[in-house]
């Protein structure tokens, strides 16, 4: 076994010519089309590098052939959907509800869903504001929040294909994607609403906001039906429930085994590559299952034999996805330990109930969502999460211009602090602002040095 560590995507291309050509050729999705080279996905981060993933060149990569897999697989999505138009499947984006929607979308045949939404972090992998630039076109500017991106690849239509159907939420949702998906619409792209009723979070009113959630999930299911030509399977669902629910159950296994033992057997980038799996399972639900697998595999083995990267001890909790992966990494590189997320996906993150009403078990799910009820809901998850992953700080990485960022930074900062947990919070600076980025930094290194001087203390 090669002994764990992050190497840079140099190291990487090298380490690729001995991976069997057999394993390369063998290495792809759709597998239900017949073999083809172009589904082959296992490729060394140096060829996306030079597709324009810019940012590749300046990431670390955990060294393993299980982590080549998932970036390979992540890396190759976009074409991936392409791919799927072209073999004749059904394309259907999904905006603004984060995971709760796509197990009823893959319960119909041949119909594969995306997250336009998750384009927020090309503008950081291929380090160009082409698309923010082509979005402010439309009057979305810096004082939006980075899902912006979307707006920009809806009007390039140069990121995907014209979806099927497009579905988007509408109610207690983020304002800003609201405000991109009004756009999308405005500029020519037909959108199916499905709205989401505020969660007062009072346990009486459970039943009428699950009732509601059903039929927006029934009327959505109709309209799914349309589009594809096929009725609505109750078998198929059942189906593929149990497939989201093992790999909802493989993602929380790998966070719970990062956050256990000495040594941290994973990176954090390629955790939150794990965790984010749950929204779309990157256009291919049994290949995604499959690459998890082997990471479980991979990172239960490590787990088990004491094994994981030397020099990251301090114990941190992360809070918000980062739209630049590259403060995760720094976060390691000074010696943080990425324990512990909340990456406001929390509907991606319940095992479904795989009997009943297919449609109520879907509005139950749904109503775990993160932001779909007042910011206390949100301080809860993220204080559990704080007490599974025994955390020594927490790091808050909003964006500026997100509308509920403002509302929730102060209630979650001023209650880890009232647990005893010092948190830094910032604002993720977009590309091009070296600047601001250096500030950035130079906190987040004064942070953990803080918090290596109080474990020291506190140990004295």
């Amino acid at each position: 076994m090669t002994e764990p560590r992050q190497i840079d995507f140099r190291e990487w291309h090298r380490f690729f010519k001995k991976i069997p050509e057999e394993t390369v050729e063998e290495t792809r999705y759709y597998r239900h089309l017949p073999n083809a080279e172009w589904s082959q996905y296992l490729f060394p981060p140096s060829t996306h590098m030079v597709y324009g993933n810019r940012l590749l060149r300046k990431l670390l990569f955990d060294n393993s052939p299980a982590a080549l897999r998932l970036w390979g697989f992540v890396l190759s999505e976009g074409e991936r959907i392409y791919r799927a138009r072209q073999a004749g499947m059904k394309v259907v984006a999904v905006m603004g509800d984060l995971g709760a929607v796509t197990p009823l979308v893959y319960s119909f045949p041949d119909t594969i869903a995306f997250y336009p939404d998750c384009l927020w972090w090309t503008p950081f992998l291929m380090e160009s504001r082409v698309l923010f630039d082509e979005a402010a076109e439309y009057g979305l500017g810096d004082d939006c929040c980075f899902v912006r991106a979307a707006l920009g690849a809806f009007s390039k239509k140069a990121y995907f294909p014209r979806p099927d159907l497009s579905i988007a939420t509408v109610g207690a949702t983020c304002d800003d994607m609201a405000a991109v998906i009004s756009e999308a619409e405005l500029i020519g792209n037909e959108i199916h609403y499905f709205e989401l009723p505020h969660r007062n979070d009072i346990e009486s009113d459970f039943d009428d906001l699950k009732n509601f959630l059903a039929e927006q999930y029934r009327e959505l299911s109709a309209r799914l039906e349309d589009i594809t030509g096929s009725g609505f399977s109750r078998e198929h669902f059942r189906q593929t429930v149990k497939k989201v629910n093992r790999l909802r159950w493989l993602i929380a296994e790998c966070k719970r085994l990062c956050g256990d033992g000495e040594k941290n057997p994973m990176g954090a980038v390629e955790m939150m590559d794990i965790e984010f799996s749950a929204l779309s399972y990157y256009g291919d639900l049994k290949e995604c299952l499959a690459v998890l697998e082997g990471s479980h595999t991979e990172i239960a083995l490590r787990r088990a034999r004491g094994k994981g990267y030397s020099g990251q001890d301090i114990r941190l909790l992360w809070l918000t996805p980062p739209a630049d992966p590259l403060l995760l990494n720094y976060a390691e590189e000074l010696g943080g330990r990425i324990v512990g997320t909340e990456y406001i996906i929390n509907q991606t993150t319940p095992l479904f109930n795989e009997e009943g009403d297919p449609f109520e078990i879907l509005a139950e799910n749904q109503l775990q969502a993160s932001l779909m009820g007042s910011s206390d809901f949100r301080v809860k998850l993220i204080l559990n999460e704080l007490e599974k992953s025994r955390a020594e700080g927490a790091i808050i990485s909003g964006v500026f211009g997100s509308s509920h960022c403002p509302y929730e930074t102060v209630p979650i900062v001023n209650a880890l602090r009232n647990a005893g947990i010092p948190t830094l919070a910032f604002d993720v600076v977009a590309p091009g602002k070296k600047r601001m980025q250096s500030q950035v930094f130079n906190r987040m290194e004064a942070f953990i040095e803080s918090l290596r001087a109080r474990r020291k203390r506190h140990a004295g």
